[in-house]
């Protein structure tokens, strides 16, 4: 690791601050008129969260983190807010739950802007989100770098619409349906009546990566019936450079409008009106990795060697003398409302009725790039099309408290569920794939071409379920679980799942708990239907050999060319769970909890190896109008080729006290966490996907944290470790990717309550500006300097600045 001077950048720092306060006028908060704070001391927001009612994991209205028979983290707002700088709420839960890992990979076209993240090591899209209960729809991307997720996209939230994030880290497909094998990501939106203000400023020690968010919600009365909360966010983050001389390599530029509205009013005593929705625009910019024009990948084409000659003064290098690289763009518009009546028939009957819309639709460009076989034809700018993921629902659920003499009341839950799915692709410019009079050079926008008109379209399937869950407690010790699902999908037909949990309180202060349960992920359409090219480097070849461009497809499992090497129709992800642990509270103020956990995959979704493209392949896609097949190098797949086997510790620990003056909180997590490949399909189970199953993400994750309250001022220090990882890349063969070791950042910040609502904070985050180690080989020679799959920012210590502002 290397620790690097920190004061680089800090004048940079400073006028950023100046310029944050002055524009927020905090000025005019530090008056003398301001009110004396209380004497008293209280616990600070970040404080154990056990207690806490939860919705998660339970339709019960009464049960608490501590009662619950499968874990459930609850992370507040506060912790949102203190635990780092990033407005990305990835990097928040990144950094308060260790299961949880988040990647950035950097000039891997969409993963740049759109980042995988996981619980407990499995694909991103075996997680459910849910807002207010709801299930959350799906970003259109489709990453492609690594395992072809289709996942949400969480750095759509604001921080400031939230209540509180609940985290159930146990497989739920028989509660919720399709992807809770990992566990349930809960987003309990704010409804307080009030307003809340953020203001930030930040940047990295090197000077650059500025970033700056302002957000505000104002949560307003509907009379004495309701409330309705509008919150609202902009954030700017600037890039960084993190690669060596040859390629900018870093962060990208990132850009966002996020509006969130929640609301509820009741209608008569029994029944009310909610409903929620957002809208986000995101701009996202990044180059990628720089083209040689010297080279003889872009030399004049063969045909101006033969008459009649084509464009015989064109050439390359009087475009770009000195090579190029293209910067590639994405604009993401998300959408969505949720509308519903819920209520009670009888005191002992409670119902909802609900439905759902969402929308998430990303554009591409590239600019500074050619398409080569245009020759001076070609633009330098393109659009090069766009991919859109659309979803509509419906959902009826009713929660029956059937009094039969128990300790309380036997709680059943039965409903049903509607779902539509629809993917669609559209073209770019014609410029941004056709293939030109010069076909021996490198046709479409170079580096991200266009989908052709044969690989647009737009696909959909319906879902239907129903299911029961039943929750008693026996008795004031003993509970029981037990939730049954049933699902039918157009496409591939039916499947069923249960779950089982029960949890038994030893004594007063120790509760065990335990679960099996079964869980499945159906393949999207998207993962069915998208056809995709990128064009990149030989990472395969290193100078001073001549620099190669490839042009890598991906195909659906059931096209012709897939089907000669095994594809066919994708079939859901199978998983079976169990989990057991134990949730100790032995003093006033701990709590500890452990809990183990081992998955069994089945049929698990990934890509296939690299396949390299024959001329007899290459004729039938060209048959088939896939014209840019005559320049494809190499393909690959979705399949269902491969088995896990996953098995993790989470231990987490909170304790909250008086010390001397002030109130003092400490928290712990620990993760461990070995996924294993079980078996599977020699055409996807070779050793760079055990390598990536199995060593991609560290083994041991951990963080401890210290926040400490006393009169106006609030002092905190996090630090955060990572076990060693092998940067697992599929170019290369699995004995040459480099293993880097573990690292620990630690971050701190101090808070000064100006007003009762208002607190100033200056933080730092990696405080003493570590780097993991550089690369050996690997991708260097392309300009990277550090791990490209790497589970954490690789950019040094950040200062930042923040004013927040709460009126109740």
């Amino acid at each position: 690791m290397n620790y690097l001077h920190m004061n680089r950048g800090s004048i940079s720092f400073r006028k950023t601050i100046v310029r944050l306060l002055a524009t927020i006028g905090t000025t005019a908060l530090l008056t003398a008129g301001d009110a004396a704070l209380a004497a008293e001391t209280t616990a600070p927001e970040g404080a154990d969260q056990s207690d806490l009612i939860i919705v998660t994991g339970t339709r019960r209205t009464e049960r608490t983190a501590t009662e619950s028979s499968v874990p459930v983290d609850v992370v507040s707002a506060h912790d949102l807010a203190s635990s780092t700088p990033s407005p990305d709420l990835n990097d928040k839960l990144a950094r308060l739950i260790p299961s949880f890992n988040v990647q950035r990979l950097p000039t891997f076209d969409g993963a740049s802007f759109v980042r995988p993240a996981t619980l407990r090591g499995l694909s991103p899209d075996q997680t459910l989100v849910l807002v207010n209960g709801k299930r959350r729809h799906r970003s259109a991307f489709i990453s492609t770098p690594q395992r072809g997720e289709q996942a949400v996209d969480l750095a759509q939230i604001p921080q400031i619409a939230l209540s509180r994030i609940e985290v159930l880290r146990d497989g739920a497909s028989a509660q919720y349906g399709s992807d809770a094998i990992a566990g349930v990501i809960n987003l309990i939106l704010e409804d307080r009546v009030g307003f809340d203000l953020d203001a930030q400023a930040g940047q990295y020690y090197k000077g650059d990566g500025e970033g700056y968010l302002a957000a505000g919600r104002a949560g307003l009365a509907l009379g004495d019936r309701g409330v309705l909360s509008v919150a609202g966010e902009f954030s700017s983050q600037g890039e960084t450079d993190r690669g060596t001389a040859v390629t900018k390599i870093g962060q990208p530029f990132v850009q966002s409008w996020k509006i969130f509205v929640n609301t509820k009013y009741a209608l008569s005593d029994g029944v009310e009106a909610y409903a929620f929705g957002n809208y986000n625009w995101t701009k996202s910019r990044a180059p990628f990795l720089n083209r040689d024009t010297g080279n003889a990948v872009y030399a004049r084409s063969f045909f101006q060697d033969n008459p009649p000659f084509i464009f015989p003064t064109w050439n390359l290098t009087s475009v770009y003398p000195n090579g190029f690289s293209p910067r590639f763009g994405s604009d993401s518009k998300d959408t969505s409302i949720v509308a519903g009546l819920r209520g009670e028939i009888t005191n002992n009957l409670r119902w909802d009725v609900s439905g759902r819309y969402g929308r998430n639709r990303i554009g591409y460009s590239l600019s500074n790039s050619i398409n080569a076989s245009l020759g001076p034809q070609s633009p330098t700018s393109f659009n090069t099309g766009s991919q859109i993921q659309t979803e509509y629902a419906a959902n009826a659920d009713f929660t029956w408290l059937a009094e039969v003499g128990l300790y309380r009341p036997i709680s059943i839950s039965f409903g049903g569920e509607w779902r539509r799915e629809r993917y669609q692709i559209n073209v770019g410019d014609v410029a941004a794939y056709a293939v030109g009079p010069l076909s021996d050079l490198p046709p479409g926008a170079n580096g991200f071409p266009s989908p052709t008109p044969d690989q647009a379209g737009s696909w959909k399937r319906d879902s239907r379920a129903a299911y029961v869950d039943i929750d008693i407690d026996l008795d004031k010790r003993f509970n029981l679980g037990g939730a049954l699902r049933f699902e039918n999908f157009d496409d591939f037909g039916s499947t069923w799942n249960y779950k089982f949990s029960s949890r038994y309180k030893l004594t007063p202060w120790l509760n065990l708990r335990a679960a099996v349960s079964t869980g499945f992920h159906a393949p999207t359409i998207g993962q069915q239907n998208l056809t995709n090219t990128t064009q990149n480097p030989d990472p395969n070849n290193p100078p001073p050999a001549p620099q190669v461009i490839l042009t890598n497809g991906l195909i659906p499992s059931t096209n012709p060319i897939a089907r000669l090497a095994g594809g066919k129709p994708l079939v859901p992800e199978r998983a079976t769970n169990y989990s057991a642990g134990f949730v100790l509270m032995p003093i006033e103020g701990l709590t500890l909890s452990a809990d183990y956990y081992h998955i069994n995959i089945r049929n698990r979704l990934g890509l296939t190896s690299v396949l390299t493209l024959t001329p007899e392949q290459r004729a039938v896609l060209i048959a088939q109008g896939v014209s840019q097949a005559a320049q494809l190098s190499t393909f690959r797949f979705f399949i269902n080729g491969y088995d896990t086997r996953t098995n993790g510790l989470d231990v987490v620990a909170v304790y909250s006290t008086r010390a001397g003056n002030g109130q003092l909180s400490l928290t712990a997590a620990y993760n461990y966490n070995q996924s294993r490949v079980s078996g599977g399909d020699p055409k996807i189970v070779d050793g760079n996907l055990v390598q990536d199953i199995e060593h991609r993400l560290p083994h041991h994750t951990a963080n401890v944290g210290a926040d400490y309250q006393i009169g106006r001022v609030g002092l905190s220090v996090r630090g955060r470790y990572y076990a060693a990882f092998t940067d697992a890349l599929p170019f290369f063969p699995p004995q040459f990717n480099q293993r880097f070791g573990p690292e620990t950042f630690f971050d701190a910040s101090v808070s000064y309550a100006v007003t009762e609502e208002v607190r100033v904070t200056l933080g730092a985050e990696n405080i003493f500006n570590n780097y993991p180690d550089s690369y050996k080989g690997g991708l260097s020679f392309l300009g990277f300097r550090y791990p490209a799959f790497r589970p954490y920012e690789a950019d040094g210590g950040r200062y930042y600045a923040r004013v927040s502002a709460h009126f109740r």
